[in-house]
């Protein structure tokens, strides 16, 4: 069983580390999950709108705070009992995910409960579980650092105006084909994924972290840092041109960006919280 130590567990271990063995097999489980659960969705009879992206949000700031936690007892910075609980190897991908599916699944659950036996929508109810258990986080989290955050904050804010000004002046100008890639719900999805790629570039720049991923290492020797930029902008930008075009059921074309987001936000949200609290 050495191979499962050597590409999973040593990984793990190492406070989340990426080889080609459990990236693949990590893409697999993802495009499994992604399948299942929205199949499990519409058995609960959810709607994949703007309201259940509302609902969701909450809880992947959640799950992205919940890893600095991790970070922060993995460094020694976060001690105690808070400390001896947050350094399990449980948190580390893929289970910060799990941990962070199956509590918003619970609270989800919980939420429709509620809302078959009163006049409470069930995403407010959600948002707010969720919105309560990621300011419990943020309270715990030792932060000692502001310009990190403060580098990629305004990175982000550039990409996302230049996305929304495409997408705006697309618009004015005819061009079918760029207003509806740069829609408004599209330009979002890139700013979060450039908000993952400005984090990464901060990070690597300044901070002197080291990447984890696989395919960016592969690029880095080359265009250093800002290959994050280029690769992000080359692979999101024709999943959605896919997803619009090729996706017609509105549900699942939902659900995909949704899924989209949480893989931009949630690690762009993780460096955001981790650069702040230094470790």
């Amino acid at each position: 069983m050495s191979w499962l130590n050597e590409y999973f567990l040593d990984p793990i271990l190492r406070n989340g580390w990426f080889n080609p063995v459990n990236t693949l097999v990590y893409g697999v489980i993802l495009v499994v999950a992604v399948y299942l659960v929205f199949r499990l969705l519409r058995k609960l009879d959810v709607k994949i709108d703007r309201y259940f992206a509302i609902a969701v949000t909450p809880f992947i700031f959640w799950g992205s705070s919940t890893r600095v936690l991790h970070d922060a007892a993995f460094a020694g910075t976060l001690t105690g009992a808070l400390g001896e609980f947050y350094s399990l190897p449980i948190f580390p991908t893929p289970g910060s995910y799990m941990i962070t599916f199956l509590l918003a699944l619970v609270v989800l659950l919980f939420s429709l409960v509620i809302q078959k036996y009163t006049k409470s929508p069930y995403w407010k109810v959600m948002f707010l579980a969720g919105f309560v258990l990621t300011a419990i986080n943020i309270f715990i989290t030792p932060f000692s650092d502001a310009f990190g955050p403060a580098v990629i904050l305004g990175l982000t804010a550039l990409w996302g105006l230049l996305f929304f000004a495409i997408g705006l002046l697309s618009n004015r100008a005819g061009n079918k084909f760029l207003a509806k890639l740069f829609s408004n719900e599209n330009s979002i999805l890139m700013t979060a994924h450039m908000l993952d790629a400005s984090a990464t570039w901060t990070a690597l720049s300044f901070f002197g972290y080291i990447e984890q991923h696989v395919v960016p290492r592969m690029f880095m020797p080359v265009m250093g840092p800002a290959s994050m930029f280029f690769l992000k902008l080359v692979v999101v930008i024709p999943v959605l041109y896919i997803i619009d075009h090729y996706t017609e059921e509105g549900n699942f074309r939902n659900f995909l960006k949704i899924v989209i987001l949480i893989l931009g936000l949630a690690p762009g949200l993780r460096n955001v919280i981790r650069l702040g609290a230094g470790v």
